[in-house]
């Protein structure tokens, strides 16, 4: 197993008494959170690309200091090679790439936010790929782990796909199905599937660098997940009351489903369905330190929020001494 800085991974098979060993090399492209966990993981099981491409640093905070992306960090702490490119589809960049790090078996692409150019995508001796967290079909686009949440689903997945010039469209090398579990956050879910993102990436990296591997078109009727837009952020207590807790829950704990109770405007983090509660939409049932909201076909248990300025907060500590009150969508 490799290790250190931009070193090919190693795979080893046997051939009669003696192990043959040769080796993969990669480029890996990721900007997001979901991409520096995976980069995080690959790093932990050995497979060091060798090269990192990442999105420049942004402003953030009150200040507006720029900041580097946490890909670029994990990137510099280990010292890999790394670019925060604004322009990544540039041929003066891409040559600057082939320079330093030469051409490799696989791309690598995992929460990146670029559409990479025809040059990229046959820039790979074996093949360029792409992590995805769903089980594609299903869910292409940039909030599949939000859209799924958001639909009430019971399992997700991830593929590891051939990227072609479409979106998420490409053949599929491996998938892996995964049970989403009761209330579970969007935020969780990400924290559970990234790792196991980087190991099935791993696995499809040896399997097509061995020739184990067949990629397979992608077989059924396709959906979307595209981008979550600020007017969704808002919930409609005169909807389903399932539907918005899976809303609440999809959203957390970033961007956040928002609210107002009453002029209190907050951010709900953790939500439940809960069948029997009755009263008009949006209002506010405190009953044994429990927060309920009335909704179409039942109720929404808050289980976490945040209030405007404040910390997030389990329900039991904010209805401490409240008063009942009414929810609203928006200012």
């Amino acid at each position: 197993m490799a290790e250190g800085k931009g070193k090919a991974f190693e795979l080893e098979e046997e051939k009669g008494s003696e192990p043959l060993k040769r080796a993969f090399s990669f480029i890996f492209l990721g900007t997001g959170e979901f991409a520096a966990k995976v980069l995080a993981r690959l790093l932990e099981l050995g497979a060091s690309p060798s090269f990192v491409i990442t999105s420049p640093d942004r402003p953030k905070g009150r200040g507006l200091k720029l900041l580097p992306t946490k890909v670029k960090r994990i990137a510099m702490t280990s010292g890999l090679p790394c670019a925060a490119e604004p322009k990544p589809n540039e041929d003066a960049f891409i040559d600057g790439v082939l320079e330093k790090a030469g051409r490799p078996d696989f791309i690598l692409v995992s929460d990146y936010g670029f559409i990479l150019s025809k040059r990229w995508l046959s820039l790979p001796k074996i093949a360029p790929l792409n992590i995805h967290p769903s089980l594609l079909p299903k869910y292409r686009g940039a909030a599949p782990i939000e859209r799924c949440l958001m639909n009430c689903e019971r399992e997700t997945g991830l593929t590891i796909m051939v990227m072609d010039e479409g979106v998420d469209t490409g053949p599929i090398v491996l998938q892996e199905r995964v049970r989403i579990k009761r209330n579970e956050t969007g935020g969780e879910l990400r924290e559970r599937l990234a790792p196991m993102g980087a190991e099935l990436a791993l696995s499809a990296m040896r399997e097509l660098f061995g020739g184990k591997a067949k990629p397979r078109s992608q077989v059924g009727e396709p959906s979307y997940a595209p981008k979550i837009n600020k007017e969704e952020l808002w919930i409609d207590w005169k909807g389903r009351a399932k539907d918005i807790a899976c809303k609440v829950n999809a959203l957390s704990p970033s961007p956040g489903a928002r609210t107002y109770f009453d002029s209190l405007y907050v951010k709900l983090l953790r939500a439940s369905y809960v069948r029997d509660v009755k009263g008009d939409p949006g209002e506010i049932i405190i009953a044994r330190n429990r927060l309920f909201v009335a909704a179409a076909r039942g109720g929404v248990e808050i289980l976490e929020l945040q209030p405007a300025s404040g910390k997030p907060l389990k329900a039991s500590a904010f209805v401490q001494g409240r008063r009942p009150a009414r929810a609203r969508s928006g200012p």
